[in-house]
């Protein structure tokens, strides 16, 4: 069994996207691994500046 690297990531966090990714890619795929990113909140924040 692989493991997988999701430090600082709560395990219903994990869960999902596991859930997601199994969902979507079949069951031959795994998420090895799941870290935290601000991303989408600066990819919000931009869109946001860039509407005015």
């Amino acid at each position: 069994m692989m493991k997988i690297d999701a430090k600082g990531v709560s395990p219903d966090v994990v869960a999902a996207v596991a859930a997601a990714v199994t969902a979507v890619m079949g069951t031959g795929a795994l998420a090895l691994r799941i870290k935290p990113s601000t991303i989408w909140s600066l990819t919000g924040r931009q869109k946001l500046m860039n509407a005015h």
